[in-house]
């Protein structure tokens, strides 16, 4: 009877196994339609048309703004009620780690990054002799700064970062079930892509391709600290803190806005 009632409660615990690993792989499959989906169309043509119809007197810039913030907000909630639990135990984690060990692993960090960033923009100047067109995304941002530099810096330094690391290394990476060289060059392949598409029509294709080498090595770099670190929130604090001093180095060209 208890050989029995053993062979139930193992073929239940398997059952139980079996359901949730089809319930995690239809939650990838759901992450995999839903953010490219979102990227391509949630902006552009559902949030920023819907804001400008809505409040009609906005201008252009103003409404990026705002769509870009909307467009942030229900891309995290949507990525934590699919993987909040995943994400929660990465950011604990980090709780195992003495401050020294954190700190030097902040800055192996972001040394690494800062490293991959010079080497693109080196490698992007010098085959495009020089001559380098600012991508529509960067334009845009930069003509919003001027009205609204503290929003767009909260944005792109802190909230950018944590939505970025949070899909490309903790989702795109890990959802993909092959050889760490294919993890590394999907994810950052498609964290290039994510960078140059809206400027795809509007800049020549050959600065495009200069374009993405930039960003493809960052995603490179990024992978590589959640790889060395097996953890995202080292990648979160390296990508904020590269953000962070691109904004004030602007800061310090410009001059400080009122």
């Amino acid at each position: 009877y208890e050989i029995l009632i053993g062979l139930v409660g193992s073929e239940m615990c398997i059952r139980d196994r079996e359901a949730d690993m089809k319930i995690e792989n239809i939650k990838w499959y759901i992450g995999w339609i839903f953010f490219p989906v979102w990227y391509l169309i949630g902006k552009k043509y559902i949030l920023l048309p819907v804001i400008q119809s809505v409040f009609e007197e906005t201008s252009y810039q103003d409404a990026y703004l705002i769509a870009n913030y909307l467009w942030n907000f229900i891309a995290i909630v949507i990525l934590f009620s699919l993987y909040g639990t995943g994400i929660l135990r990465d950011i604990k984690q980090i709780r195992q780690y003495d401050i020294k060990s954190i700190a030097s692993g902040y800055i192996k960090s972001f040394a690494v990054i800062v490293l991959f960033t010079i080497l693109g923009g080196i490698m992007q100047f010098i085959l495009s002799s020089g001559n380098n067109e600012q991508s529509i995304n960067e334009i845009t941002l930069r003509m919003t700064m001027k009205e609204h530099y503290w929003a767009i810096m909260i944005l792109s330094a802190f909230i950018g970062p944590i939505l970025e690391e949070l899909i490309f290394r903790w989702f795109i990476f890990s959802s993909i079930k092959k050889s760490l060289i294919i993890k590394v060059i999907v994810s950052s392949v498609l964290f290039g892509l994510m960078h140059f598409i809206p400027s795809i029509g509007a800049i020549s294709l050959n600065e495009l391709c200069l374009q993405s080498i930039q960003y493809v090595l960052a995603g490179i770099a990024f992978c590589l600290v959640y790889i060395k670190r097996g953890n995202v929130v080292f990648g979160i604090a390296a990508h904020m803190s590269i953000n962070l001093m691109h904004n004030l180095m602007y800061l310090v060209n410009q001059g400080m806005p009122h």
